[in-house]
């Protein structure tokens, strides 16, 4: 049995002020960076064997403090970058609405080929996640954790949920959302992948509350 464990990165400035990020490379800020601590508190009682993540730095810094835990490498990975919203990136959704408003009534339309200008449709968001989903489960390691952004985790769970379908969606539109810092795990066994738990927020101090799955 393999189990994984995901993580939303910790809080930025751009997340507090509502603004896209895709991959932007902002940094953590003052509460993400104390997320990061208290995520890595939690998640060291676990048997944890590898750790991968989004090659960006606010996801990266948020795995550091576990990865100094357990004496492990934070494995980067760029295929776990967060989707490209391209030349909206940086932008409020209400900024990204006046510059481009056909674009993004399309894009929330849920085309599933809808891009951005300069950006990345969900079809190619899907494509590298699964790549990565089907590369730990042949892999190694039994307990691995894993560290991203929202639509990408949203694309993560939903391959697990849709595991097995013999005509699965390629994409649910908005099926999961995940606070900063918030822990998801899932284990696979039998072919089969069940949630254990879906954003969590529980180690985190003042922070909404989630019930697990």
């Amino acid at each position: 049995m393999k189990t994984l464990y995901l993580v939303r990165h910790g809080e930025t400035d751009h997340n507090a002020d509502g603004r896209a990020m895709g991959q932007m490379d902002i940094p953590l800020n003052k509460r993400g960076l104390h997320q990061a601590r208290q995520t890595a508190d939690f998640l060291r009682r676990y048997p944890i064997e590898n750790i991968v993540s989004s090659d960006l730095g606010r996801a990266m810094s948020t795995a550091q403090p576990l990865a100094e835990a357990l004496g492990l490498v934070v494995q980067p990975e760029p295929r776990l970058r967060e989707l490209s919203f391209g030349i909206l990136e940086g932008k409020t959704v209400a900024e990204c609405e006046v510059l481009d408003p056909e674009s993004v009534a399309r894009w929330r339309s849920g085309d599933f080929d809808a891009t951005l200008p300069g950006g990345e449709s969900r079809r190619s968001l899907m494509a590298r996640t699964r790549a990565v989903l089907e590369e730990i489960k042949a892999g190694p390691h039994a307990h691995i954790a894993l560290f991203s952004h929202g639509g990408t985790l949203n694309a993560l769970h939903t391959h697990m949920l849709e595991h097995g379908n013999p005509t699965p969606r390629e994409h649910i539109p908005r099926a999961f959302r995940f606070h900063n810092a918030a822990i998801s795990m899932a284990s696979y066994a039998e072919d089969q992948w069940r949630f254990l738990v879906v954003n969590s927020t529980f180690h985190l101090d003042g922070q909404v509350r989630e019930w697990p799955l």
